[in-house]
């Protein structure tokens, strides 16, 4: 017998289809891996879309509220409600007291009282309302000291 004439032996039928479905088996795997990295690659892409769009929502709305506490500030400062105030008082048709018509009345000082000469029964000239001078000490004397 000759070299050529020799035919290598033959492999059984049931290992040439347990190879063949190794094969298949690990394609079936690398394409299944393969699949897995798109999709989640796709899912990082949209997560990252929609962070986005909620950090451009969050900058909108911080902005907002920003300008919503400046106009808060301005409703609330003393000339704005001194504006409003009077705005509201001339459309009622009424108008503000005059320099020295309203008295300051206190403990000291009666707001009324028999036998005055004048405007405050010392021929004072009138003056606009205001806190009692040394009203604030007595308060706080007061308030240390509940005994007195």
């Amino acid at each position: 017998m000759s070299a050529r004439g020799r035919q290598p032996p033959r492999r059984p039928r049931a290992e040439i289809l347990g190879t063949g479905l190794e094969l298949l088996l690990a394609a079936s795997l690398v394409a299944a891996l393969g699949v897995f990295h798109v999709w989640s690659r796709t899912r990082v892409v949209a997560a990252g879309y929609s962070l986005y769009e909620l950090q451009e929502e969050h900058a909108r709305l911080v902005a907002g509220q920003d300008q919503l506490r400046i106009e808060l500030g301005m409703l609330t400062s003393f000339q704005a409600l001194d504006q409003v105030t009077r705005t509201k008082i001339s459309r009622l048709g009424l108008a503000p007291p005059d320099r020295g018509a309203v008295w300051a009345a206190g403990p000291d000082r009666p707001a009324d009282g028999p036998g005055r000469v004048g405007v405050d029964g010392v021929d004072h000239r009138p003056r606009p309302a205001g806190p009692i001078v040394g009203m604030t000490w007595r308060v706080a004397a007061a308030k240390a000291a509940p005994g007195r």
